[in-house]
């Protein structure tokens, strides 16, 4: 009897011991779950808003509290983002209109989910100063530079319409970047050059030249944020937590130009006194993706579509998501 009552206090202490470690499994189990960091990856170019927003280390601070770790990927180009974004590279980041627009024609479905505030006077057909052009009218014949499918060319052709010409009555130029483009403009190699800031500022500040027209009441110019399907899914708070922090330093960027020129002078290794100018002729902010903002991408992407830029027609509103739930209140306000 003694035997049988050991063998079963034996039974019963093998029990609890287990059960006991199985406890203390799920323990170690749940703390090392609760210490394992979330990450979200977010993509920026140089000179621009993300760009100053990890400047300032504010989204850091905030996602560190809800143990979220950021991690920034930069990219020397929109379209190069936008490919890390549909491959999973990365979760959210920024690229021109046009770029969104050539990305979604080659196949890419990384999602609209908010606008810069429109940046018109931030692109520009400039001449030198004593050129004899005067007026859009004056292009007829001439040689005139814009990157291919570049914001600059859709101002081309949106000003030349306005004026009842077409891209047939005028020589087009490609080059490949700003610096090629200045290079032949100073050369005298065209007659008329398509230019963007904070390239069209430092041009100014350097070069006497006249601008022709900017893209008021021609084009918006608006830089768009871009996040994958996932992301959107699995991760909408952290992307509103994202949007907040980039209108806090967008407004922040409003009130002190001269301190956003300093960090971007940094980044892009350019004077201070041209970004000065840029910042001063626009106004930095978050929109959300309304009805405005998809016809006016529509209308560029119709644009380049009808210059046989790309084989197939786009839709814009295929790609583009709009939840006020996203949106800082004072965004949404608006």
């Amino acid at each position: 009897m003694k035997l049988k009552k050991n063998w079963l206090f034996g039974v019963l202490l093998i029990l609890l011991i287990g059960i006991l470690t199985a406890c203390g499994s799920e323990e170690s189990s749940s703390n090392a779950d609760s210490d394992k960091k979330t990450v979200v990856k977010i993509g920026f170019q140089k000179g621009n808003t993300l760009n100053i927003l990890k400047a300032q280390g504010t989204l850091e601070k905030r996602l560190e509290k809800e143990n979220i770790k950021v991690e920034w990927k930069e990219f020397p180009i929109g379209t190069a983002l936008l490919e890390a974004l549909n491959t999973g590279a990365i979760d959210f980041g920024h690229a021109s209109d046009a770029n969104g627009v050539f990305s979604q024609a080659s196949g890419k479905k990384s999602v609209y989910v908010a606008s810069d505030t429109p940046y018109p006077k931030g692109v520009a057909l400039v001449v030198k100063e004593d050129s004899p052009i005067k007026t859009v009218q004056d292009f007829k014949g001439k040689k005139i530079g814009v990157t291919k499918g570049g914001n600059m060319h859709y101002l081309l052709v949106k000003a030349l319409e306005k004026e009842g010409l077409t891209v047939k009555d005028v020589e087009q130029v490609y080059y490949k970047d700003a610096a090629e483009g200045r290079a032949a403009f100073e050369t005298g190699e065209i007659d008329v050059l398509g230019i963007w800031d904070p390239f069209l500022a430092v041009l100014e500040d350097s070069t006497p030249t006249r601008t022709i027209v900017n893209g008021e009441n021609l084009t918006q110019n608006r830089t768009f944020y871009f996040a994958s399907e996932n992301f959107i899914k699995n991760d909408s708070a952290i992307l509103k937590i994202v949007l907040e922090e980039l209108q806090k330093s967008d407004e922040w960027a409003n009130e002190n130009t001269k301190e956003v020129a300093s960090i971007l002078a940094k980044e892009l290794k350019i004077d201070e006194k041209p970004l000065e100018i840029a910042n001063e002729r626009r106004e930095f902010g978050v929109l959300p993706i309304d009805e405005e903002a998809v016809n006016a991408q529509q209308d560029l992407a119709d644009t380049f579509f009808g210059l046989e830029l790309f084989p197939e027609e786009v839709d814009i509103k295929a790609v583009t998501k709009e939840n006020p739930d996203w949106y800082p209140d004072s965004v949404v306000s608006k």
